[in-house]
């Protein structure tokens, strides 16, 4: 089923599945290249596992990475919702044919 955002939330969709972290809360929170400013924005940041929401997270605050390796990049600080009901949607839709990981959605 396709995800349906609710009127006024402001969603940041980052593809992870390619990406060997610990866990999936760290596979999406961090060495993202995208607009910090326009990323703060964001109510809920969602983890997208082949065009499928698998986990939300609310996040607290958004910052530049120090690690040096990944200069320039983005991170957050966040908190799961497990009852989110994003999980299991489709955002294919909204990516098209786009390699670009990030992807807002009602910005």
């Amino acid at each position: 089923m396709d995800l349906t955002p609710i009127a006024d939330e402001r969603l940041l969709c980052v593809k992870v599945g390619k990406i060997a972290r610990e866990n999936i809360y760290e596979m999406t929170r961090k060495y993202w290249k995208l607009d910090g400013c326009k990323a703060a924005e964001a109510d809920y940041v969602l983890a997208v596992i082949d065009g499928i929401v698998d986990s939300v997270f609310e996040p607290d605050e958004w910052f530049k990475t120090e690690d040096p390796a990944h200069t320039g990049r983005w991170e957050f600080i966040g908190r799961p919702v497990n009852e989110s009901p994003y999980i299991g949607k489709s955002v294919k839709s909204f990516y098209g044919r786009s390699a670009n990981p990030v992807r807002y959605i009602n910005f």
